[in-house]
């Protein structure tokens, strides 16, 4: 917990600079909903405190019934407690808010508590599916804004956790953020007991062997909690991202993956489709549709690394619940579908990452052992304003995975193809490799930037490490602005009515410490 403690000591000076420095300020024109919705009182309440509730003795745990709610419409959550009690859940929209980083939309409770029954894993598939008794059902106000919602749950005694899930509003937006749910469910292993958790890899798996041949399951429910926090990888490899997004003041719009895949015709209403961090597990009606919305002109920003790299499909859970089963055999022999929809690469499909991305996965350092980015193209025009010449460094940037071009995988079609970085690093294996970030335009105009990295978010802001630097923060203001439409894309020519150049938000720590572990790997 030393990062909540390293918040409380920087608190104040976090509030001084966001009094000092609203991002919100920046913007002369009128204002979108996200901007409207951070000028609204901000909290760190969101915050867990000391006692976070573990895993073996589940003093609090909850899931949600969905990934995402529709404005207007209830999500129920399922919540254990340990011993019985009462319990309170607080709603927070994670966003910029003055820098404190959520809002308090809703507060439930006490509601009379009990331990739930044992997560029992199914003996071939690992398919963990707690199937729990409904806690509560929160009806989402048609007047809440899109965004990543945080329900803190806390018991009588104290205990906190948290459930995830988005609240969308399907509108029109200069941008759409997918939250990459799958990638979240496949390193899930709750219960993270060391006994009986599951998830889709063997070095955080346990119990008895599956039809994988390991203890690691084929198939993983989002009728469970998540291990630990109950924030899944969102304060890893999103957040910063988010926070920093919304103090600049961009019109975003928020969804998962289950809605790109039951809904992959929603990107088309956004200039811009955004993925963030770590979104691996992709399923073929997400593929074809994000690349359905770049052929129809939709821009593609991939802020992140190891993107698309398994495919998956979706089973109905056990209550009859479709899309609530996550899929992924990861060996063609024990998959019983064949074709092209089997739960393998995409490489193995056919369907290299790097035809849609532009790069693709190649190799990962050690969990804390980022290395610099570096700076090759410095006169392409994503580098305006920043300083950078080629050569130049950024340190911290790259890691824990990476992607680069692969000359044995045929590039996107399109134009304008650059290479943006070229990053050396020694891989986990003491193998030397290199990364790159990269730009293109599609046949239809579409932009697509992939930035190869799942740490590059770390350089918007600060809640998970030392390393928040202006000129990463250039540069995805750069394409972010392209990726809008705020811009005339790759010319750096502003529209008439529209400012481009916008403020950043300081880095605030805070948050729960991040979760991954020191030495896991993505195969």
């Amino acid at each position: 917990m030393w990062i909540l403690t390293r918040l409380r000591a920087l608190l104040l000076v976090s509030i001084f600079l966001a009094a000092t420095v609203d991002p919100l300020l920046a913007h002369a024109a009128a204002p979108n909903l996200v901007q409207l919705e951070n000028s609204q009182p901000g909290t760190t309440a969101w915050i867990l405190g000391p006692t976070v509730a573990d895993d073996v003795n589940n003093q609090i745990k909850g899931y949600a019934s969905a990934t995402s709610v529709a404005l207007g419409s209830s999500i129920t959550f399922y919540v254990t407690v340990n011993p019985a009690q009462t319990f309170t859940i607080d709603v927070y929209r994670i966003g910029w808010y003055q820098g404190l980083g959520g809002r308090l939309m809703a507060s439930s409770g006490p509601l009379a508590g009990t331990p739930q029954t044992p997560c029992a894993a199914d003996a071939t598939t690992g398919l963990i599916d707690c199937g729990w008794t409904a806690s509560y059902s929160l009806l989402v106000p048609p007047t809440w804004t899109s965004g990543v919602f945080l329900a803190r749950l806390i018991n009588s005694l104290g205990y906190e956790n948290y459930v995830v899930f988005v609240v969308r509003d399907g509108r029109p937006a200069d941008l759409l953020y997918q939250m990459p749910v799958n990638t979240y469910q496949a390193y899930n292993d709750y219960p993270d007991d060391h006994l009986t958790g599951k998830s889709l890899y063997g070095y955080n798996s346990y119990g008895a062997n599956t039809i994988a041949g390991t203890p690691q399951a084929v198939k993983v429910s989002f009728n469970r909690p998540y291990a630990d926090s109950g924030v899944a990888d969102f304060t890893t490899y999103e957040i910063d991202f988010v926070r920093w997004a919304e103090g600049s003041g961009y019109d975003i719009t928020y969804s998962t993956d289950v809605d790109t895949h039951e809904n992959p015709g929603q990107l088309r209403l956004s200039r811009g489709f955004i993925s963030v961090g770590h979104d691996e597990y992709w399923s073929m009606a997400m593929r074809d549709g994000v690349e359905a919305a770049r052929d129809a002109g939709v821009n593609l920003g991939f802020f992140g690394a190891n993107d698309s790299y398994w495919q998956v499909r979706y089973e109905a859970a056990a209550n009859g619940v479709a899309d609530r089963t996550l899929v992924c055999y990861k060996d063609p022999g024990l998959d019983p579908v064949q074709g092209p929809t089997e739960t393998v690469l995409w490489r193995d499909v056919n369907r290299p990452e790097q035809s849609m991305m532009g790069i693709q996965f190649t190799s990962e350092v050690n969990w804390g052992n980022n290395v610099p980015y570096v700076v090759t193209n410095s006169s392409h025009v994503l580098y305006t304003g920043t300083g950078l010449a080629d050569g130049a460094s950024v340190p911290g940037i790259v890691g824990y995975e990476m992607d680069r071009s692969m000359a044995e995988f045929p590039l996107p079609a399109g134009t304008g193809y650059t290479l943006l970085s070229h990053s050396p690093f020694v891989n986990g294996n003491g193998v030397a490799d290199y990364a790159n970030s990269v730009v293109y335009r599609a046949p239809s105009g579409a932009m697509v930037f992939t930035a190869g990295t799942s740490s590059w978010v770390w350089g918007l802001d600060s809640i998970t490490g030392p390393n928040m630097d202006p000129r990463i923060q250039q540069v995805t203001t750069n394409v972010l602005n392209s990726l809008a439409g705020l811009v005339v894309p790759l010319t750096g020519q502003p529209l008439t009515t529209t400012p481009t150049t916008l403020v950043a938000g300081p880095g605030t720590p805070t948050g729960p410490l991040p979760s991954r572990p020191v030495n896991a790997t993505v195969p």
